[in-house]
Protein backbone atom coordinates (compact mmCIF):
# COMPACT_ATOMS: atom_id res chain seq x y z
CA UNK A 1 0.00 0.00 0.00
CA UNK A 2 1.20 3.51 -0.88
CA UNK A 3 0.12 6.58 1.10
CA UNK A 4 0.81 10.25 0.37
CA UNK A 5 0.37 12.73 3.22
CA UNK A 6 -0.50 16.17 1.87
CA UNK A 7 0.20 18.72 4.59
CA UNK A 8 1.04 22.39 4.93
CA UNK A 9 3.09 21.68 8.09
CA UNK A 10 6.00 19.31 8.64
CA UNK A 11 9.36 19.18 10.51
CA UNK A 12 11.84 20.76 10.88
CA UNK A 13 9.01 23.14 11.79
CA UNK A 14 8.07 22.90 15.46
CA UNK A 15 4.52 22.09 16.53
CA UNK A 16 2.06 19.35 17.43
CA UNK A 17 0.72 18.76 13.87
CA UNK A 18 4.27 18.47 12.54
CA UNK A 19 5.28 15.90 15.16
CA UNK A 20 2.06 13.93 14.74
CA UNK A 21 2.33 13.58 10.96
CA UNK A 22 6.04 12.75 11.08
CA UNK A 23 5.55 10.04 13.71
CA UNK A 24 2.60 8.54 11.83
CA UNK A 25 4.49 8.52 8.53
CA UNK A 26 7.54 6.88 10.07
CA UNK A 27 5.59 4.20 11.92
CA UNK A 28 3.43 3.32 8.93
CA UNK A 29 6.63 3.00 6.94
CA UNK A 30 7.94 0.61 9.61
CA UNK A 31 4.88 -1.55 8.90
CA UNK A 32 5.79 -1.86 5.23
CA UNK A 33 3.65 0.96 3.85
CA UNK A 34 5.23 3.08 1.13
CA UNK A 35 4.95 6.62 2.56
CA UNK A 36 5.52 9.96 0.86
CA UNK A 37 4.93 13.33 2.51
CA UNK A 38 4.17 16.25 0.20
CA UNK A 39 4.67 19.52 2.05
CA UNK A 40 6.03 23.03 1.66
CA UNK A 41 9.39 24.48 2.55
CA UNK A 42 9.65 25.00 6.33
CA UNK A 43 8.57 28.50 7.33
CA UNK A 44 6.10 28.19 10.22
CA UNK A 45 5.47 30.30 12.28
CA UNK A 46 7.91 33.14 11.43
CA UNK A 47 7.04 33.25 7.72
CA UNK A 48 10.67 32.91 6.61
CA UNK A 49 12.00 29.81 4.88
CA UNK A 50 14.66 28.28 7.10
CA UNK A 51 18.22 27.75 5.85
CA UNK A 52 19.55 25.60 4.33
CA UNK A 53 16.21 25.48 2.49
CA UNK A 54 15.30 28.04 -0.14
CA UNK A 55 12.10 28.46 -2.09
CA UNK A 56 12.05 26.60 -5.38
CA UNK A 57 9.46 24.73 -7.43
CA UNK A 58 10.18 21.44 -5.70
CA UNK A 59 12.78 19.40 -3.83
CA UNK A 60 12.92 15.71 -2.88
CA UNK A 61 14.57 14.40 0.29
CA UNK A 62 14.47 11.42 2.65
CA UNK A 63 13.65 10.99 6.32
CA UNK A 64 14.63 7.37 6.81
CA UNK A 65 12.29 5.31 4.65
CA UNK A 66 9.85 8.21 4.27
CA UNK A 67 10.14 10.15 1.02
CA UNK A 68 9.51 13.90 1.32
CA UNK A 69 8.51 16.17 -1.55
CA UNK A 70 8.64 19.92 -0.83
CA UNK A 71 7.12 22.44 -3.19
CA UNK A 72 7.00 26.21 -3.37
CA UNK A 73 5.08 28.34 -0.90
CA UNK A 74 4.42 32.05 -0.48
CA UNK A 75 5.81 32.19 3.03
CA UNK A 76 4.00 34.52 5.42
CA UNK A 77 4.02 34.77 9.23
CA UNK A 78 1.32 32.88 11.10
CA UNK A 79 -0.65 36.03 11.87
CA UNK A 80 -2.99 38.21 9.85
CA UNK A 81 -5.89 36.70 7.95
CA UNK A 82 -4.98 37.60 4.37
CA UNK A 83 -1.29 36.78 4.69
CA UNK A 84 -2.09 33.28 5.91
CA UNK A 85 -4.75 32.95 3.23
CA UNK A 86 -2.20 33.58 0.45
CA UNK A 87 0.31 31.29 2.20
CA UNK A 88 -2.18 28.42 2.28
CA UNK A 89 -3.43 29.00 -1.26
CA UNK A 90 0.10 29.15 -2.68
CA UNK A 91 1.02 25.71 -1.36
CA UNK A 92 -2.28 24.23 -2.51
CA UNK A 93 -1.52 25.46 -6.02
CA UNK A 94 2.13 24.38 -6.04
CA UNK A 95 1.20 20.93 -4.73
CA UNK A 96 -1.05 20.42 -7.75
CA UNK A 97 1.64 21.65 -10.14
CA UNK A 98 4.25 19.27 -8.68
CA UNK A 99 2.07 16.31 -7.72
CA UNK A 100 3.82 14.03 -10.21
CA UNK A 101 6.91 14.21 -7.98
CA UNK A 102 5.14 12.32 -5.19
CA UNK A 103 4.59 9.27 -7.38
CA UNK A 104 1.77 6.76 -7.39
CA UNK A 105 -0.56 6.41 -4.42
CA UNK A 106 -3.42 4.27 -3.21
CA UNK A 107 -4.46 6.72 -0.49
CA UNK A 108 -3.98 10.49 -0.14
CA UNK A 109 -4.33 11.80 3.42
CA UNK A 110 -4.88 15.56 3.45
CA UNK A 111 -4.79 17.84 6.48
CA UNK A 112 -7.64 20.29 7.00
CA UNK A 113 -7.50 23.16 7.70
CA UNK A 114 -6.42 24.84 5.51
CA UNK A 115 -9.48 24.20 3.37
CA UNK A 116 -7.67 25.29 0.21
CA UNK A 117 -5.38 22.30 0.63
CA UNK A 118 -8.33 19.98 1.31
CA UNK A 119 -9.97 21.18 -1.91
CA UNK A 120 -6.75 20.77 -3.89
CA UNK A 121 -6.45 17.26 -2.45
CA UNK A 122 -9.62 16.24 -4.32
CA UNK A 123 -7.92 16.93 -7.65
CA UNK A 124 -4.62 15.54 -6.36
CA UNK A 125 -6.16 12.20 -5.33
CA UNK A 126 -8.23 11.83 -8.50
CA UNK A 127 -5.20 12.43 -10.69
CA UNK A 128 -3.48 9.53 -8.90
CA UNK A 129 -6.65 7.39 -8.89
CA UNK A 130 -6.26 7.26 -5.13
CA UNK A 131 -8.77 7.36 -2.29
CA UNK A 132 -8.94 10.63 -0.37
CA UNK A 133 -8.96 10.71 3.44
CA UNK A 134 -9.40 14.08 5.14
CA UNK A 135 -7.98 14.57 8.61
CA UNK A 136 -10.03 17.41 10.11
CA UNK A 137 -7.90 18.72 12.95
CA UNK A 138 -10.10 21.80 13.38
CA UNK A 139 -13.70 22.39 12.28
CA UNK A 140 -12.93 25.39 10.12
CA UNK A 141 -14.67 27.76 9.39
CA UNK A 142 -16.77 27.27 12.56
CA UNK A 143 -13.77 27.84 14.82
CA UNK A 144 -12.65 30.92 12.88
CA UNK A 145 -16.13 32.42 13.13
CA UNK A 146 -16.34 31.83 16.88
CA UNK A 147 -12.91 33.39 17.41
CA UNK A 148 -13.80 36.41 15.28
CA UNK A 149 -11.10 35.65 12.71
CA UNK A 150 -13.63 35.21 9.90
CA UNK A 151 -16.35 37.83 9.57
CA UNK A 152 -18.87 38.86 6.97
CA UNK A 153 -21.85 36.87 5.80
CA UNK A 154 -20.55 36.35 2.29
CA UNK A 155 -17.12 35.17 3.42
CA UNK A 156 -18.62 32.73 5.93
CA UNK A 157 -21.06 31.37 3.34
CA UNK A 158 -18.28 30.79 0.83
CA UNK A 159 -16.09 29.07 3.44
CA UNK A 160 -18.94 26.80 4.51
CA UNK A 161 -19.63 25.90 0.87
CA UNK A 162 -15.98 24.96 0.40
CA UNK A 163 -16.08 22.89 3.60
CA UNK A 164 -19.14 20.98 2.32
CA UNK A 165 -17.48 20.43 -1.06
CA UNK A 166 -14.41 18.90 0.58
CA UNK A 167 -16.43 16.58 2.82
CA UNK A 168 -18.59 15.45 -0.07
CA UNK A 169 -15.61 14.23 -2.09
CA UNK A 170 -13.71 12.40 0.68
CA UNK A 171 -13.82 8.62 0.94
CA UNK A 172 -13.34 8.94 4.69
CA UNK A 173 -13.08 11.75 7.22
CA UNK A 174 -11.03 11.45 10.41
CA UNK A 175 -11.57 13.57 13.50
CA UNK A 176 -9.16 13.63 16.48
CA UNK A 177 -11.88 13.31 19.15
CA UNK A 178 -15.15 11.47 19.54
CA UNK A 179 -17.23 14.62 20.16
CA UNK A 180 -15.80 16.20 17.01
CA UNK A 181 -16.53 13.04 15.02
CA UNK A 182 -20.13 13.12 16.25
CA UNK A 183 -20.44 16.77 15.23
CA UNK A 184 -18.99 16.09 11.78
CA UNK A 185 -21.26 13.09 11.29
CA UNK A 186 -24.23 15.42 11.70
CA UNK A 187 -23.00 17.42 8.69
CA UNK A 188 -25.07 16.37 5.67
CA UNK A 189 -22.02 16.14 3.39
CA UNK A 190 -19.95 14.04 5.81
CA UNK A 191 -22.50 11.72 7.39
CA UNK A 192 -21.62 8.05 7.40
CA UNK A 193 -17.94 8.50 6.54
CA UNK A 194 -16.55 9.95 9.78
CA UNK A 195 -14.24 8.10 12.13
CA UNK A 196 -12.55 9.20 15.34
CA UNK A 197 -8.84 8.43 15.71
CA UNK A 198 -7.66 10.10 18.88
CA UNK A 199 -4.29 11.86 19.03
CA UNK A 200 -1.34 9.96 20.40
CA UNK A 201 1.87 10.59 22.28
CA UNK A 202 5.27 8.92 22.09
CA UNK A 203 5.48 7.47 25.57
CA UNK A 204 9.13 6.56 25.14
CA UNK A 205 10.13 10.23 24.91
CA UNK A 206 8.88 10.73 28.47
CA UNK A 207 10.19 7.53 30.05
CA UNK A 208 11.87 7.72 33.48
CA UNK A 209 10.87 11.35 33.94
CA UNK A 210 7.94 10.93 36.32
CA UNK A 211 9.78 11.43 39.62
CA UNK A 212 10.89 14.92 40.49
CA UNK A 213 12.58 15.74 43.81
CA UNK A 214 10.37 17.83 46.06
CA UNK A 215 11.50 21.45 45.99
CA UNK A 216 10.49 24.25 48.26
CA UNK A 217 8.01 26.66 46.80
CA UNK A 218 7.38 28.15 44.31
CA UNK A 219 5.73 25.37 42.34
CA UNK A 220 7.02 25.16 38.76
CA UNK A 221 4.25 25.47 36.17
CA UNK A 222 4.72 24.97 32.41
CA UNK A 223 2.65 25.90 29.37
CA UNK A 224 4.24 24.45 26.21
CA UNK A 225 2.46 24.93 22.90
CA UNK A 226 0.94 27.37 20.46
CA UNK A 227 0.31 30.91 21.64
CA UNK A 228 -2.66 31.62 19.43
CA UNK A 229 -6.12 33.14 19.26
CA UNK A 230 -7.65 29.96 20.68
CA UNK A 231 -5.67 29.88 23.92
CA UNK A 232 -5.99 33.07 25.90
CA UNK A 233 -2.61 33.08 27.64
CA UNK A 234 -3.44 36.42 29.24
CA UNK A 235 -5.59 34.40 31.67
CA UNK A 236 -2.54 32.42 32.78
CA UNK A 237 -0.48 35.59 33.29
CA UNK A 238 -3.20 37.08 35.47
CA UNK A 239 -3.59 33.83 37.42
CA UNK A 240 0.16 33.70 38.10
CA UNK A 241 0.03 37.24 39.41
CA UNK A 242 -2.93 36.41 41.66
CA UNK A 243 -1.30 33.23 43.01
CA UNK A 244 1.88 35.11 43.88
CA UNK A 245 5.55 34.62 43.13
CA UNK A 246 6.15 32.86 46.45
CA UNK A 247 3.79 30.04 45.38
CA UNK A 248 3.93 29.76 41.59
CA UNK A 249 6.62 30.14 38.92
CA UNK A 250 5.31 29.97 35.34
CA UNK A 251 7.23 29.19 32.14
CA UNK A 252 5.49 29.75 28.79
CA UNK A 253 7.23 27.99 25.88
CA UNK A 254 5.86 28.44 22.39
CA UNK A 255 5.15 30.68 19.45
CA UNK A 256 2.14 31.71 17.43
CA UNK A 257 -0.05 34.54 16.24
CA UNK A 258 -0.50 36.03 19.73
CA UNK A 259 3.09 35.63 20.90
CA UNK A 260 4.27 39.15 19.91
CA UNK A 261 1.40 40.79 21.79
CA UNK A 262 2.01 38.64 24.87
CA UNK A 263 5.73 39.38 24.80
CA UNK A 264 5.07 43.11 24.45
CA UNK A 265 2.64 42.93 27.37
CA UNK A 266 5.22 41.26 29.61
CA UNK A 267 7.89 43.76 28.57
CA UNK A 268 5.62 46.67 29.47
CA UNK A 269 4.40 45.07 32.68
CA UNK A 270 6.93 42.46 33.80
CA UNK A 271 5.75 39.64 36.04
CA UNK A 272 8.59 38.22 38.13
CA UNK A 273 6.99 34.77 38.19
CA UNK A 274 6.20 34.53 34.44
CA UNK A 275 8.84 33.78 31.78
CA UNK A 276 8.29 33.62 28.02
CA UNK A 277 11.05 31.48 26.52
CA UNK A 278 9.96 31.12 22.87
CA UNK A 279 9.49 27.97 20.83
CA UNK A 280 11.40 24.84 21.81
CA UNK A 281 12.54 21.96 19.65
CA UNK A 282 10.42 18.84 20.11
CA UNK A 283 13.37 17.03 21.68
CA UNK A 284 13.50 19.65 24.45
CA UNK A 285 9.88 19.27 25.57
CA UNK A 286 10.33 16.14 27.75
CA UNK A 287 13.12 17.83 29.70
CA UNK A 288 10.93 20.91 30.17
CA UNK A 289 8.21 18.81 31.80
CA UNK A 290 10.78 16.81 33.77
CA UNK A 291 11.71 20.04 35.54
CA UNK A 292 8.08 21.03 36.13
CA UNK A 293 5.53 20.21 38.81
CA UNK A 294 2.39 20.98 36.79
CA UNK A 295 1.40 21.36 33.13
CA UNK A 296 -1.21 23.81 31.86
CA UNK A 297 -3.79 23.50 29.08
CA UNK A 298 -5.56 26.70 28.00
CA UNK A 299 -8.52 27.22 25.66
CA UNK A 300 -10.86 30.15 25.28
CA UNK A 301 -14.52 29.89 26.22
CA UNK A 302 -16.00 28.99 22.83
CA UNK A 303 -18.46 26.14 22.10
CA UNK A 304 -16.25 24.75 19.32
CA UNK A 305 -13.52 23.93 21.86
CA UNK A 306 -15.81 21.61 23.83
CA UNK A 307 -14.72 18.97 21.28
CA UNK A 308 -10.98 19.59 21.60
CA UNK A 309 -8.26 17.35 23.02
CA UNK A 310 -5.00 19.34 22.81
CA UNK A 311 -1.83 17.40 22.09
CA UNK A 312 -0.04 19.32 24.84
CA UNK A 313 -2.34 17.66 27.36
CA UNK A 314 -1.22 14.22 26.24
CA UNK A 315 2.40 15.24 26.72
CA UNK A 316 1.62 16.42 30.24
CA UNK A 317 -0.03 13.08 31.00
CA UNK A 318 2.85 11.10 29.49
CA UNK A 319 5.33 13.11 31.55
CA UNK A 320 3.55 12.07 34.73
CA UNK A 321 2.58 15.61 35.66
CA UNK A 322 -0.86 16.78 36.82
CA UNK A 323 -2.73 18.71 34.14
CA UNK A 324 -4.55 21.91 35.04
CA UNK A 325 -7.08 22.35 32.23
CA UNK A 326 -8.65 25.79 31.80
CA UNK A 327 -11.32 24.67 29.35
CA UNK A 328 -14.76 23.12 29.07
CA UNK A 329 -15.95 19.95 27.43
CA UNK A 330 -13.94 16.94 26.32
CA UNK A 331 -10.51 17.83 27.76
CA UNK A 332 -11.94 18.94 31.10
CA UNK A 333 -14.05 15.77 31.48
CA UNK A 334 -11.15 13.52 30.62
CA UNK A 335 -8.75 14.97 33.16
CA UNK A 336 -11.30 15.01 35.98
CA UNK A 337 -12.79 11.56 35.32
CA UNK A 338 -9.31 10.01 35.20
CA UNK A 339 -8.05 11.84 38.28
CA UNK A 340 -5.16 13.19 36.21
CA UNK A 341 -5.58 16.83 37.16
CA UNK A 342 -7.95 19.71 37.81
CA UNK A 343 -10.35 21.41 35.40
CA UNK A 344 -11.36 25.06 35.84
CA UNK A 345 -13.61 27.33 33.78
CA UNK A 346 -11.86 28.97 30.81
CA UNK A 347 -10.93 32.66 30.85
CA UNK A 348 -11.28 32.73 34.65
CA UNK A 349 -7.95 33.77 36.21
CA UNK A 350 -9.27 33.61 39.77
CA UNK A 351 -10.36 29.97 39.43
CA UNK A 352 -7.07 29.09 37.74
CA UNK A 353 -5.10 30.80 40.52
CA UNK A 354 -7.04 28.85 43.20
CA UNK A 355 -6.32 25.55 41.40
CA UNK A 356 -2.61 26.36 41.22
CA UNK A 357 -2.50 27.29 44.91
CA UNK A 358 -4.29 24.05 45.82
CA UNK A 359 -1.67 21.98 44.00
CA UNK A 360 1.19 24.09 45.31
CA UNK A 361 0.16 23.15 48.84
CA UNK A 362 -0.35 19.43 48.21
CA UNK A 363 2.64 17.57 46.71
CA UNK A 364 0.98 14.21 47.47
CA UNK A 365 -2.01 15.13 45.31
CA UNK A 366 0.33 16.17 42.52
CA UNK A 367 2.03 12.76 42.68
CA UNK A 368 -1.31 10.90 42.56
CA UNK A 369 -2.57 12.94 39.63
CA UNK A 370 0.70 12.53 37.75
CA UNK A 371 0.61 8.74 38.15
CA UNK A 372 -3.02 8.63 37.00
CA UNK A 373 -2.14 10.73 33.97
CA UNK A 374 0.74 8.49 32.96
CA UNK A 375 -1.51 5.43 33.25
CA UNK A 376 -4.16 7.08 31.07
CA UNK A 377 -1.57 7.93 28.43
CA UNK A 378 -0.32 4.34 28.38
CA UNK A 379 -3.74 2.68 27.98
CA UNK A 380 -5.48 5.17 25.69
CA UNK A 381 -3.02 7.40 23.85
CA UNK A 382 -0.05 5.19 22.98
CA UNK A 383 1.28 5.90 19.48
CA UNK A 384 1.01 2.29 18.28
CA UNK A 385 -2.75 2.29 18.89
CA UNK A 386 -3.30 5.29 16.61
CA UNK A 387 -0.97 3.88 13.95
CA UNK A 388 -2.92 0.61 13.89
CA UNK A 389 -6.19 2.52 13.48
CA UNK A 390 -4.78 4.56 10.60
CA UNK A 391 -3.41 1.44 8.93
CA UNK A 392 -6.78 -0.30 9.25
CA UNK A 393 -8.60 2.72 7.84
CA UNK A 394 -6.29 3.04 4.84
CA UNK A 395 -6.62 -0.69 4.14
CA UNK A 396 -10.40 -0.44 4.32
CA UNK A 397 -10.77 2.52 1.94
CA UNK A 398 -8.47 0.83 -0.59
CA UNK A 399 -10.55 -2.34 -0.36
CA UNK A 400 -13.74 -0.32 -0.95
CA UNK A 401 -12.32 0.94 -4.22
Amino acid sequence: MRIVFLTHYYPPEVGAPQRRIQALAQRLSDRGVGVTVHTGFPHYPAGRIRPPYRNRLWRIERDGAVRIVRSAVYARPNRGFFGRLFDHASFAASALVTMAASGAADVVVAESPPLFLAAAAIVYARAKRARLVLHVADRWPASAVQLGALRGRRAVTMAEALESFCYRHAAAIVAPTRPMAEALDRHACAAGRVRAIEPAVDLERFMDRRDRPADPRPMKVVYAGTIGMAHGLETLVRAAEAAGRQHVDVTIAGDGAEEPALRARLERQPRPNVRLVGALAADDVPALYAGADVGIVMLKDRPIFDEALPTKMLEILAAGRPAVVAARGNAARLVEESGAGIAVPPEDPESLARALLTLAGDPAARARMGAAGRHLAEVRFARNLAVSQWHDLATAVVAER
